[in-house]
């Protein structure tokens, strides 16, 4: 129990002499993208993208609304049967379009994917870069992708010395 007891304090201790001489950076990657000149190009072409997409997702709902409102309007003369078959097609159609868009978001996805995938790694191996240069043992994303703020407490001198987004952009526009 005595060795337990001098193994576990003696782990402490190293852990806390290793954590002290820790240095972290961080950064905040979308300020990075938002200052990039490609990312207009970028925008421009998944918006028209989206565009072509949203107009045949329009005709599609739309026929389905006219589909729906001629059911709707002939229901009351319609034999039981013919209702239910119209009734099973307008579901059909509904889920059709539930599957388009999530078609079109998978599209997008990848396509952002693609556009952003050159530049996010360029972004990574500058960081990693400048991780090197600064001795930093980790670089941490300084918001989460909700937005909300990952650090809870940054000392001036940690503001000024361990923020590298400018770092970063600076090396991305060169």
């Amino acid at each position: 129990m005595k060795y337990f007891t001098t193994t576990i304090i003696l782990l402490f201790g190293l852990t806390v002499a290793a954590s002290a001489q820790m240095r972290v950076g961080y950064m905040d990657p979308q300020v990075v993208l938002d200052n990039l000149p490609e990312k207009e190009a970028i925008e421009r072409q998944l918006n028209r993208f989206l565009d072509s997409r949203e107009s045949e997702f329009e005709e599609k709902a739309i026929a389905f609304q006219n589909m729906l409102a001629r059911f709707q309007q002939e229901a009351p003369n319609l034999s039981e049967e013919e209702s239910r078959r119209r009734q099973q097609e307008l579901q059909t159609r509904d889920r059709e379009l539930e599957e388009f868009q999530m078609r079109v978001q998978q599209e997008l996805e990848q396509r952002q994917a693609e556009l952003l995938g050159p530049i996010l790694q360029e972004m990574n191996i500058i960081i990693e870069s400048l991780a090197a240069e600064l001795n930093l043992d980790y670089v941490l994303n300084e918001a989460t992708s909700e937005g909300e703020m990952f650090l809870l407490f940054i000392s001036d001198d940690g503001r000024e010395n361990l923020n590298l987004t400018d770092k970063v952009i600076a090396r991305m526009l060169q």
